[in-house]
Formats: structure tokens, C-alpha cells, sequence
């Protein structure tokens, strides 16, 4: 199996076995457009990315939130050239106390992050992955659409560090929450 799909296995199994097991509050899936930055975005395009995770709501009271991510996009770059950034991270959310249907959030993140370069269409094929220890923040505004269920648009930044660390971008997602329980 290669790194992609063991990934997203891992990603899967976590997403699935975690709410049962240990009360998560809810679930959630993004995507949107990634914007490199620095060094990065010397030769990456605007890409794509997508994001899902658990949410173990009120872990303290005032709207602390923890949680964990994963994450998959594509830069594409000149000729056949593409990176993939990637990975896995802890999050922090703390949502401000509203008393409308409108709920802003700022939050941050470590954990993972997976830089893949891939080039072919030459006489020599380029294949190559470094991973390091990465972080994120960002800001946002949800939406209560019912009960269980959100809209949500946020901005991010995210970078690695190491071997990735010019693998900066800042990207523009909106997603759907998922309560879970009753």
C-alpha cells in the first residue's frame, strides 16, 4: 500500500473509531483553494485542498474545542511537475460565545505535514516525499443551518518546518459540522 492510501486508511479508521469510543461531539469536511506563499510560491499554483476531522466539543467551559485533522491537496507547477501536501495534525478551537445562529472561531494546529513532489514527462521521473513536523491557524464564521448540522468559511495558514519549511500556503475553505449524539 502506498503513503497515500495508508493516509487515508489511517484517517479513516480514526474518523470512524474515535466518535464511538470516546463521545465525539462532532465530525467535519472542507475544502477549498490553497495559496502558496515564500518559497513555495515561487513555483506552485493555486491549488486545492481538503480537510476532515473529529471535534470533542466543550472540553472546557467558554468553547474550547479539541480535535484532529487530515488533510489532502495538489499545487500543480510548470509542465507535468505537482506537489502534494498532506498530513495528519491536533487542533484547538475556541468558539466566541454569540447569541445568534452565527458562531466565529479562531483555532490552531500541530502535528504532520507531508510535502510530495511528483514530475514526469521526461526522460527522468521525479518521486519524492520529506515530512516534518507542521502547524496551522486560522480564523472563521459557522452557521447554523439546524440542529446538527453547520456551514462554515474560514481562512488558514499553514506551514512545515525542517525539510518542508518552504512549504508555506494560505488557503480559503468552507465545510459542513456534523453533531453527533443526542
Amino acid at each position: 500500500m502506498n503513503g497515500r492510501k495508508s493516509f487515508l486508511v489511517a484517517v479513516a479508521l480514526v474518523a470512524f473509531a474515535f466518535p464511538a469510543t470516546l463521545g465525539a461531539q462532532s465530525l467535519y469536511i472542507s475544502g477549498g483553494a490553497t495559496f502558496p506563499t515564500g518559497d513555495f510560491g515561487d513555483y506552485a499554483d493555486t491549488g486545492w485542498m481538503i480537510a476532515g476531522g473529529i471535534l470533542f466539543n466543550d472540553i472546557a467551559t467558554g468553547g474550547l474545542s479539541l480535535g484532529a485533522e487530515g488533510f489532502y491537496g495538489e499545487n500543480k507547477h510548470g509542465g507535468d511537475g505537482k506537489t502534494n501536501p498532506y498530513g495528519a495534525m491536533g487542533i484547538a478551537v475556541f468558539n466566541f460565545p454569540t447569541d445568534g445562529s452565527l458562531a466565529p472561531y479562531v483555532f490552531g494546529g500541530a502535528g504532520w505535514l507531508a510535502h510530495k513532489y511528483s514530475a514526469g514527462g521526461s526522460e527522468f521521473d521525479i518521486d519524492e516525499t520529506t515530512s516534518s513536523f507542521g502547524y496551522q491557524f486560522g480564523a472563521g464564521i459557522g452557521f447554523a443551518v439546524s440542529e446538527k448540522v453547520s456551514i462554515y468559511g474560514e481562512g488558514r495558514y499553514m506551514a512545515g518546518t525542517g525539510d518542508n519549511s518552504g512549504t508555506k500556503f494560505l488557503g480559503a475553505f468552507a465545510g459542513l459540522t456534523f453533531g453527533l449524539g443526542s
